[in-house]
């Protein structure tokens, strides 16, 4: 996922906006020049239609691998430039749906008689139902990182306490060759 900005070299406003992995900043311009067409109703559309998209520049602003790393990226460039979001801009009329979208499949002639539609729906029926197998990792990058610092600070702790344990060890020895030094050995005792 990528965090990029489009600067106004007119107006020096600068925008915030978010794609997904796989589409490039001047992608995702594309599509929201795509969307102008639509007469979508947002400021950032009509500063578009205003100025025109020779006017913006895009940039890259930050590649992250998790939506939390996305949302700290969008406030810190919107902090950073003082800019203005478009997380979120629809690029597609409202009520429209993926499914309205997806390519229409050709129409199947439709069967009278009922011993037709049965036979359809028996071979339908008979198909084995293919098994899913989860492929990749299943957790989140940023839980595996949470993870790897917990297991970082507990060897770390680990380690503090054995220092500390071989240091009172030698003080404790220290202490007992002091003891046994200073009852001394005398000439007289021998």
């Amino acid at each position: 996922m990528i965090v990029f900005t489009l600067t106004n070299s007119e107006t020096d406003e600068v925008w915030v906006g978010t794609a997904r992995d796989g589409v490039t900043p001047e992608a995702r311009f594309r599509q929201i020049q795509d969307a102008v067409a639509l007469g979508i109703d947002h400021p950032f559309y009509h500063e578009l239609k205003a100025f025109g998209a020779h006017a913006f520049e895009v940039e890259l602003f930050a590649a992250v691998e998790d939506r939390l790393e996305q949302q700290e990226m969008v406030e810190e460039a919107l902090d950073t430039y003082n800019a203005k979001s478009l997380v979120g801009i629809k690029t597609v009329r409202s009520g429209t749906t993926k499914a309205a979208l997806a390519p229409k499949p050709k129409a199947r002639p439709r069967a009278t008689a009922s011993k037709t539609v049965t036979k359809v729906t028996a071979k339908r029926t008979a198909k084995p139902v293919k098994e899913k197998i989860a492929t990749g990792r299943t957790g989140s990058a940023a839980r595996e990182r949470a993870i790897k610092a917990g297991i970082e600070a507990e060897k770390a702790a680990m380690a503090a306490a054995k220092a500390k344990r071989v240091q009172d060890e030698a003080d404790e020895m220290k202490k007992i060759l002091a003891a046994l030094d200073s009852r001394g050995s005398s000439m007289a005792r021998r």
